[in-house]
């Protein structure tokens, strides 16, 4: 893409602030982010190795719900209630914690 114009933009220092953020947060450059909000309405903040570790976990836990519902379906609901809420209320941390960070 041939980039030949300039344009000047006036911010505000909380509205620089929250360039240099999303810019810092995102790994690109703030003409990238500035391009990327006019072309796609928002710029998403790349995974980090935490968000890996987090969603790696969501997988084990998902893994869990699997074997807890084949339980289930074996022995009865009852048998495996307790372990079930345990591992939604460990779910819904782990999902919060990914949500928090973005």
């Amino acid at each position: 893409m041939n980039k030949k114009n300039t344009i000047t933009l006036r911010l505000s220092d909380e509205q620089l602030a929250w360039l240099g953020a999303l810019s810092r947060r995102s790994k690109r450059t703030k003409s990238e982010v500035i391009r990327a909000l006019i072309e796609q309405g928002s710029v998403r903040e790349r995974i980090t190795r935490d968000h890996l570790h987090i969603i790696r976990q969501l997988i084990g836990e998902s893994t869990n719900l699997n074997q807890l519902a084949k339980q289930a379906n074996t022995y009865g609901f009852f048998v495996v209630a307790d372990q079930c809420q345990e591992t939604a209320k460990h779910i819904s941390q782990l999902i919060k914690r990914l949500k928090d960070d973005r």
